[in-house]
C-alpha cells in the first residue's frame, strides 16, 4: 500500500511540474507577402515643357523568397500630366495632355550581398493606356482660335529598372520606367511621342 501511495505521489508531483511549464509558442513567420510602392515620376523625353510630373502606384504579392532572390506580382496604376502651356516650341496652345495606365507586373528583385538590403530589380509590366491630350489652338494673326480634344487608349509594355535600400518594413527606391510602345512598334519609332514614355521616378514602399 505503500509503494502505491509513493507512486501516486510521484506522479502528482510530476503532474504538477509539466503543469507550471510555460506554454511553448511558436515563431512567428518574419516573412512579409504583401508591398505597396509609390513613386514620383518625371518624363525626361519631353523636357521643353516646364510643368511635368507624374505617380506610379503599385500593389504586388511575394509569391517566391529566397536568400538572393525574390518575385513578386502584381497590379501597377500610372499617372502622366505635361502642360502644353508651356511648351518651349509654341506660344499658341493652350491646353494639356495626360496618360492614365493600368498594368500588370512581375517583379524580379536580386540582392547581390549576404544581407537583404540593397537590391536591384527588373520588373516588366504590360497593360493599357489612356492618353489624352485637350486645349486651345490660339493663332490671333489669323483669326483662329480651335478647340481640341484627343483620346487614345492603347496596349502598352515595357520594364522598369530599379534600385532599393529595405530598413526594415520600408523601402527607398530609384527606378526608370521604359514604354517600349513607340521604339519597337512599326512606324512608332520617334522616342519623344506620348506613348513612347521614358520616366524617371524616386518613392519608397511599405511591406506587410
Amino acid at each position: 500500500m505503500k509503494i502505491y501511495s509513493f507512486l501516486w505521489l510521484m506522479l502528482f508531483s510530476f503532474s504538477s511540474i509539466w503543469a507550471q511549464e510555460p506554454e511553448k509558442k511558436t515563431p512567428k513567420s518574419s516573412h512579409q507577402l504583401w508591398k505597396v510602392e509609390l513613386l514620383h515620376t518625371y518624363d525626361v523625353l519631353n523636357m521643353s515643357y516646364g510643368f511635368n510630373y507624374g505617380f506610379i502606384a503599385k500593389g504586388k504579392f511575394n509569391f517566391y523568397n529566397r536568400k538572393h532572390l525574390n518575385l513578386y506580382c502584381g497590379m501597377a496604376h500610372q499617372y502622366s500630366y505635361i502642360s502644353e502651356s508651356d511648351n518651349l516650341f509654341s506660344d499658341k496652345v493652350d491646353g494639356y495632355t495626360k496618360d492614365i495606365g493600368l498594368y500588370t507586373v512581375l517583379d524580379i528583385v536580386f540582392y547581390p550581398f549576404k544581407k537583404k538590403t540593397l537590391y536591384l530589380s527588373l520588373e516588366p509590366f504590360v497593360g493599357l493606356t489612356h492618353l489624352r491630350s485637350k486645349g486651345t489652338l490660339k493663332m490671333p494673326h489669323y483669326g483662329i482660335v480651335e478647340t481640341y480634344k484627343n483620346d487614345y487608349v492603347y496596349f502598352n509594355y515595357g520594364f522598369t529598372q530599379g534600385i532599393g535600400y529595405t530598413l526594415g518594413q520600408f523601402t527607398i527606391q530609384a527606378s526608370v520606367w521604359l514604354s517600349l510602345k513607340g521604339f519597337l512598334d512599326e512606324g512608332r519609332s520617334r522616342p519623344a511621342d506620348f506613348d513612347s514614355r521614358f520616366l524617371i521616378g524616386l518613392g519608397a514602399s511599405y511591406s506587410f
